[in-house]
C-alpha cells in the first residue's frame, strides 16, 4: 500500500468516526436523520469537513479538485439532477415550506455535509485508490466506501432496514459524483449538486411531513424503494458520462 493511500484510508476511518460518532451524541442516543439537519448547526459536518481539509493542506494534496471547471459549459452535464432538485423544490413550495429557521439550518448542513463527503470520497480517497489502480477499480471503490458508510446511519436511527436502502441509494448517487468529477476535472460542481440535492431532500420531507421534526419521520415498506428508484436515472447517467474514461483516465 502506498502512503498516499495509506494515509487517506487513515483520513477516511478518523472522518467516519467523527461523523458516527459526533452524529450519535449530538442526536443523545437514536434520532432520525430529518433532525440532525433541522435542529441547529450540525457540529460533526462542519468538524468532520474542517478536518478532511486539514489532511488535505497537511499532505498538499492538490489533485483532489478544489480548482475550477476546465470549463463553464461542463456544469450543464449535472441537468439531470438540477431537473430533481427544482421539482423537489416545487413539491416543497406547494406543500408549505417549513419555517426560515428551520429552512436557514437544513441548507447550511447540507452544504456542509456535501463539502464533507465531496473532499473526502471524490477527492481524497479517489484520487488515492487512482495512484494504485486503473480508473475503472477506482471507480468501484470509492463508490462502494462512499455507500457503506452510510449504512452506519443505523447506529443514529437504530433502523438497520432503512440504513442499507439509504446505503444503497448513496451508492448509486456516488457514481454520478464521480462522473461529474472526473469530467469538469473539480470537485465545485459535485459539492453544489450534493448540498443541494441533499437541500431539496430533507426540505420536502419537512414540508410533506410537519410532524417529522418531532415523529418518526422513517419510510416504511415500498417507500424504502422511493431513494434507490430515484438516484438509478443518476447512476445510469454516470456510467453513460463515464462511458470512454478507460482511455481518457488511466492511472496515475
Amino acid at each position: 500500500m502506498n502512503k498516499r493511500l495509506f494515509v487517506s484510508l487513515g483520513a477516511f476511518l478518523v472522518w467516519t468516526a467523527i461523523t458516527v460518532i459526533g452524529g450519535r451524541i449530538r442526536s443523545e442516543g437514536e434520532g432520525q436523520l430529518v433532525d440532525a439537519v433541522t435542529s441547529g448547526l450540525g457540529w460533526p459536518f462542519v468538524v468532520a469537513a474542517l478536518f478532511i481539509l486539514a489532511v488535505v493542506l497537511w499532505q498538499r494534496w492538490r489533485d483532489v479538485g478544489l480548482c475550477k471547471p476546465a470549463s463553464g459549459r461542463s456544469l450543464i452535464l449535472a441537468w439531470l439532477p438540477m431537473i430533481y432538485i427544482v421539482g423537489g423544490l416545487g413539491f416543497a413550495l406547494a406543500l408549505g415550506l417549513p419555517p426560515a429557521s428551520v429552512w436557514f439550518w437544513i441548507l447550511l448542513n447540507t452544504l456542509f455535509v456535501g463539502f464533507s463527503e465531496e473532499l473526502m470520497f471524490r477527492g481524497a480517497l479517489l484520487q488515492a485508490f487512482r495512484r494504485t489502480v486503473s480508473i475503472w477499480p477506482a471507480v468501484l471503490l470509492t463508490s462502494l466506501l462512499f455507500g457503506a458508510v452510510h449504512s452506519l446511519n443505523v447506529f443514529m436511527t437504530g433502523d438497520l432496514r432503512s440504513a442499507l436502502f439509504q446505503s444503497t441509494a448513496a451508492l448509486l448517487s456516488g457514481i454520478f459524483f464521480i462522473a461529474l468529477r472526473l469530467r469538469t476535472g473539480s470537485l465545485w460542481p459535485c459539492i453544489i449538486v450534493h448540498g443541494l440535492w441533499d437541500f431539496a431532500t430533507f426540505t420536502l420531507l419537512v414540508s410533506a411531513d410537519a410532524e417529522s421534526l418531532g415523529g418518526s419521520g422513517a419510510p416504511t415498506g415500498l417507500m424504502m424503494f422511493v431513494p434507490i428508484l430515484f438516484v438509478l436515472p443518476n447512476a445510469l447517467y454516470g456510467l453513460w458520462l463515464m462511458r470512454n474514461i478507460g482511455k481518457t483516465h488511466t492511472s496515475m
